[in-house]
């Protein structure tokens, strides 16, 4: 039975998508799921759902599966939360416990790289699969009298 390890922080939108090596971190931790990611597709998502004040409140999920490893996952979380001023957004990856060590070397790059972000939760309680189960979704976020949605795609971009 394989087991599995997650990772996961927030780091400002741009820091995630922006990298100064002619390969960015994202790209490497994509292709180590045999996944290609359109990153400019993301940043046009990202840009969609408004700017400044008008931003808080949206924002989706996206979650790419490793082909060959359907429990295997890289998550986007580009959700703007309310009281967020740096444009924050979740990175979460799932992978086997015996190919931890090239997924932690590339999410340490991307955390070491970013001016703002919160602490690598590490865990092997499942917490991101959980995360994504679409029977919890679209989730509705209820802020004073606004209500929010929050959508989730799965291999989309």
């Amino acid at each position: 039975m394989k087991k599995y390890i997650e990772f996961s922080f927030y780091l400002p939108f741009f820091d995630l998508i922006d990298d100064t090596d002619e390969t960015s971190s994202l790209e490497e931790l994509m292709r180590q799921f045999d996944l290609s990611l359109n990153i400019e597709g993301l940043d046009n998502q990202y840009l969609s759902y408004g700017d400044g004040a008008f931003r808080a409140g949206k924002g989706d999920i996206f979650v790419f599966f490793k082909k060959d490893d359907k429990e295997s996952f890289i998550l986007i979380d580009l959700f703007n939360d309310f009281t967020d001023q740096h444009n924050m957004v979740k990175l979460g990856v799932r992978c086997e416990v015996n190919k931890d060590k090239q997924i932690r070397n590339i999410l340490s790059s991307i955390h070491s790289r970013a001016e703002i972000k919160s602490s690598l939760k590490e865990s092997d309680d499942d917490l991101l699969k959980f995360e994504i189960c679409n029977v919890d979704y679209p989730k509705e976020i209820r802020y004073g009298n606004q209500k929010y949605i929050i959508n989730i795609y799965y291999n989309a971009i």
